[in-house]
């Protein structure tokens, strides 16, 4: 299990959302229509994309919002900011927005963003598509400023978003540069629309009527072509030299001086408007400007005044650069430009200036519970004391919301020493970097937290804080698949937390429990899960307790408890509810039904496990599914759908980063597939890849039985029987029962006489006789079959062998009839060789070469294995020794 476990009670609670993030800009009575830009934007509702990129002030917020009153269908609105980087945040305000269209839709993906155990971005995202396609009416979904994201798995997902668009619902990005999508293919399949800086420019009479009815000047047609000509239609331009012509003395002469390139222009402009105003006023713009959003009372507090309400009345009134977020005028931003060049100004005051007003933003946020802006306002003001204890009242919080790239960044603008000063920030940032791949940094900060915490390790709150490393260190050795370290840390963790943490301790013991599975100590696995299962009920840690009660009924069905697993599993399912953390129980009982031949069963648990675990971002259940349902649809008939499922699982693989075994696992149920489906040639090739001592089984992972099962397929039995002695010790030793059955089943397929192989095969019966083993006898084909006939005969388990008979002959496995006679001369080692190769259709100079002999070697072969067969051609020879079971 790769996924984040951590101690859990219950679905986390966000605060509210920003409302001011999802209201489109009012649009002004009296701006300027643009009849063929609107026309052009509806023309595009038809395309997935509407792209409006153009530096600021060309007025791209203005033209859509506008545009969209006019406009039929439905729209939502989302304004980003530079916090919506992290990718939970992001879908979270994403969902948020799409249910002001249709409350249905997200329903399911924002629960899930709420709880502890988190699905992939892209499977929420998925999850999205699904509910918009439900949904019937079209609409429209702006996403403002985009050019603020600078996440590259946020650009990865709204580039998935456009490449699996549903039909109703149309995109328009609104941002100062090109996003990184694919924008060269949208363009060749005509699904973008583009509006750029060179079709945002005001025409002449545009800037007429703009500066004629907006900014209310009375202009000659003269002044108004030499201000559109410098400007280049620029409406910031245009609204500040509207702002610099107010009240002037001598237009024309500002008209005239009006020149240089925008940069120039700007910074004269904000001079002539900014020095222009009253000094309250210059004042109040100064210190406001550290805010992304502001309201009166927030204004108050930071320009440290009580008239704010006024002011920003007034603001709006005179059209200096103020944007309201709503409709009731209560949120308010400046324009981007008007803010930036606000605060350039503003630091000519010096650090300290601004790190008080940001500090008294930070107060104000804090006071009306906006944590992430008083966290936000506390680093940039330095305030390190102030930033560490904000972030440790929420940190928790942050991580079961999933917020994990905020939490990873803030805690990285911490100075170190700050960090020591405050040692319980320590954990969740092991978390944070954990939790966005950075393993190797989540690593330095661990060993530096237990070097802090054991200078002060006899206090018992210093026990918790190094137990709390411990549990973290303890994750990142089993994502790398340290066994040995898991465990050792593990064990410290527990035997340093209290007794009565009982939510630390259900997490640990369910690391630990698992560290001992996957390195195959099954009664301590078993030790382990069953404390943390009631650790976890204790605390009301609902995730941990399902993941214990999952891993329980596998160790249970590894050691030969395949009904008192079933009902751990079931038990799991009926918990769990259909939450996300039970896809490995629907998963393990659809592999024990499996085996008791229920196939129909089978297929509807592991359809909802697949599910579920692609839901949860489980890659490992997933690729899990996908072997048990190659398995499945080989023992139903269907050939191209068990390749079908293994090429799912193969994906899987190659997308994301899998243990090696998880691979050699893959592997060898490529390998058994093959065999079954008598491709001897693609069995040999993926058991090249079984690197590991692997099998596909959910129950006998360790146990490498591939290589034994490819030589029992070239009819080596000799070889395969010594590899499968030294399998049978190993297994017995380990506890794994359901492997002993499986290996005693092929050992009795590859002895060398019949009574051995009864022997071995009554051996396999009694062991699998209660508990009901049916596919582990009958997915071996004709040769069981015929062993089993024989054991009838000898009165051995008669009951028991007559069922598994039946099973065969109940989805026509195999044919029944008597074989046809066995040869009179066997083929010799080196002659099976040589017709192994001929299935592959090799020529006589190929097979020379493979088997290092002479083509007339080769030649002489041939003659022996026709004249043995009875044949008199490669054809015919291979389809005589498959009928002789000969070949697989």
């Amino acid at each position: 299990m790769s996924e984040q476990i951590r101690s859990t009670s219950g679905a986390s609670q966000r605060g509210p959302p920003l409302v001011t993030k999802l209201c489109a800009p009012p649009v002004r009575p009296d701006l300027v229509r643009r009849p063929q830009l609107s026309q052009r934007l509806e023309q595009g509702l038809d395309r997935k994309l509407t792209l409006v990129s153009a530096p600021a002030g060309f007025g791209k917020t203005t033209l859509v919002a506008e545009w969209l009153n006019s406009v039929e269908r439905p729209s939502t609105w989302l304004a980003l900011d530079e916090g919506d980087n992290d990718p939970t945040r992001f879908l979270t305000y994403l969902v948020i927005a799409l249910q002001t269209i249709d409350p249905s839709i997200g329903r399911e993906a924002r629960a899930t963003l709420r709880s502890p155990q988190q699905a992939t971005p892209e499977v929420l995202l998925t999850e999205l598509i699904n509910d918009v396609v439900a949904s019937s009416s079209p609409f429209v979904l702006v996403l403002d400023d985009y050019h603020l994201i600078q996440t590259l798995p946020i650009h990865r997902l709204l580039a998935f978003l456009l490449e699996h668009q549903p039909s109703g619902m149309h995109l328009v990005i609104l941002s100062r540069e090109d996003p990184p999508f694919p924008l060269s293919r949208l363009r060749a399949r005509g699904d973008m629309t583009e509006i750029r800086q060179r079709d945002l420019r005001f025409t002449e009479e545009e800037t007429a009527q703009f500066l004629g009815r907006v900014m209310r000047l009375d202009l000659s047609s003269e002044d108004v072509a030499a201000l559109h000509r410098r400007t280049e239609g620029w409406v910031a331009g245009l609204q500040l030299v509207g702002l610099s012509l107010s009240g002037s003395d001598d237009v024309r002469r500002l008209v005239e001086s009006f020149t240089g390139s925008h940069r120039y222009v700007l910074d004269y402009l904000i001079e002539e408007v900014f020095e222009r105003q009253p000094h309250d006023v210059q004042d109040f713009l100064l210190k406001t400007s550290i805010l992304n959003r502001f309201t009166a009372s927030l204004c108050d507090a930071v320009a440290e005044r009580k008239d704010s309400r006024d002011v920003l009345l007034n603001l709006e009134h005179a059209n200096l650069f103020i944007v309201p977020l709503d409709e009731s005028r209560e949120w308010y931003r400046y324009h981007h430009l008007f803010a930036d060049l606000l605060r350039h100004r503003l630091a000519l005051d010096g650090h300290e200036v601004i790190r008080r007003l940001h500090r008294m933003a930070s107060d104000w946020y804090g006071d009306h519970r906006f944590s992430d802006d008083a966290i936000r306002h506390a680093l940039s003001a330095s305030s390190w004391d102030r930033a560490a204890a904000l972030i440790l009242d929420v940190a928790d919080q942050k991580l079961k919301d999933g917020e994990v790239v905020t939490l990873a960044r803030w805690l990285g603008m911490l100075p170190d020493d700050e960090l020591r000063d405050h040692p319980q920030l320590y954990p969740g940032y092991g978390w944070a970097l954990i939790l966005t791949g950075q393993l190797g940094a989540a690593e330095a900060i661990l060993t530096e937290a237990e070097r802090v915490g054991e200078a002060n390790s006899g206090r018992n709150r210093q026990k918790a804080f190094l137990a709390d490393v411990a549990a973290v260190q303890a994750f990142i050795a089993r994502t790398r698949g340290d066994d040995v370290r898991t465990i050792a840390l593990s064990r410290r963790a527990l035997s340093l937390l209290p007794e009565d943490n009982l939510a630390s301790r259900s997490v640990l013991a369910v690391n630990l429990g698992i560290a001992y599975w996957s390195s195959g100590h099954l009664t301590e696995a078993e030790e382990a899960l069953k404390e943390a299962e009631h650790a976890a009920q204790g605390s009301g840690n609902q995730y941990a307790r399902l993941v214990a009660l999952g891993f329980l009924g596998v160790v249970q069905a590894a050691q030969g408890r395949l009904r008192e697993a079933a009902e751990r599993l079931r038990k799991a399912i009926r918990v769990g509810q259909g939450s996300p953390p039970t896809a490995l129980a629907y998963d393990q009982l659809s592999a024990l039904l499996y085996e008791w031949n229920d196939l129909d069963g089978a297929a509807d648990h592991l359809c909802r496990g697949i599910d579920l675990g692609a839901r949860s971002g489980n890659v490992e259940i997933q690729i899990g599914g996908y072997r048990l349902l190659a398995r499945l649809r080989q023992a139903q008939g269907n050939a191209s759908g068990a390749l079908e499922a293994l090429r799912q699982g193969d994906w899987l693989i190659r997308e994301t980063d899998v243990s090696p075994l998880m691979r050699a696992r893959n592997a060898a149920c490529h390998v058994r597939i093959a065999l079954a489906q008598r491709d001897l040639a693609a069995a040999t090739r993926w058991a090249e890849r079984v690197t590991e001592d692997a099998d596909d089984s959910p129950f006998y992972p360790l146990l490498g039985l591939t290589p034994a099962r490819l030589l029992l397929g070239r009819n080596r039995k000799a070889a395969a029987a010594k590899q499968l002695e030294r399998w049978y010790d190993a297994a017995v030793r380990a506890g794994w029962r359901c492997g002993v059955v499986e290996v005693r089943a092929l050992q009795a397929m590859a002895a060398s006489t019949c009574d051995e192989a009864l022997t071995f095969l009554a051996d396999a019966l009694v062991l699998a006789e209660s508990e009901g083993y049916v596919r582990t006898f009958v997915d071996k084909g004709p040769p069981m079959a015929d062993l089993l006939r024989q054991a009838a005969t000898r009165g051995t388990a008669p009951e028991y062998v007559a069922s598994l008979l039946a099973a065969f002959e109940v989805r026509g496995e195999v044919s029944l009839r008597p074989r046809t006679q066995p040869l009179v001369e066997p083929l010799s080692d080196r002659e099976l060789e040589v017709l192994r190769l001929l299935v592959d259709r090799r020529t006589n100079q190929e097979i020379a070469q493979a088997l290092i002999i002479s083509v007339n070697t080769v030649k002489t072969h041939l003659k022996s294995i026709y004249g043995k067969l009875g044949v008199h051609s490669r054809q015919e020879a291979v389809a005589e020794a498959r009928e002789l079971a000969l070949l697989p």
